[in-house]
């Protein structure tokens, strides 16, 4: 599950990218973009939400709120720096405008969700296969 949300993200942002980079030099609004957005949305879903518990699935009961405590500031951290390393290729191309700055950003975002469907592969199968309900 968390590698096909992974790769949904990737398969939503090209989507996004591809829309953009391909636009009509007229403006024909964002509506191109939706369909990108909305697999990306839900891959997001499919990732992000089970996140936790498969991280905390492999954590002793007793070390829990440590380990969220953790994974939190991981995940805090993450997103800082990934914004901050995007940001910093975008900007570095928005001088020839959007559209340029674009698409040298999102070969980077595209790249980064393929490898995290890739690391996802290779979590324990126990962690992968686990389940709050218990089925």
């Amino acid at each position: 599950m968390l590698g096909a949300g992974a790769l949904m993200m990737a398969a939503g942002l090209a989507w996004v990218w591809a829309a953009v980079t391909d636009a009509p030099p007229v403006h024909t609004g964002a509506w191109p973009m939706v369909p990108g957005l909305v697999v990306a949305g839900a891959g997001l879903g499919f990732l992000v939400v089970p996140l936790v518990n498969v991280v905390l699935s492999a954590v002793p009961a007793e070390l829990a709120g440590g380990a969220s405590g953790i994974f939190s500031t991981a995940q805090q951290f993450g997103g800082a720096l990934g914004a901050a390393t995007v940001g910093t290729v975008f900007f570095d191309h928005a001088g020839s405008g959007l559209t340029d700055a674009l698409t040298a950003a999102m070969p980077w975002v595209t790249a980064v969700f393929v490898a995290c469907a890739v690391l996802c592969a290779g979590l324990p199968r126990r962690a992968v296969s686990f389940s709050p309900s218990g089925v």
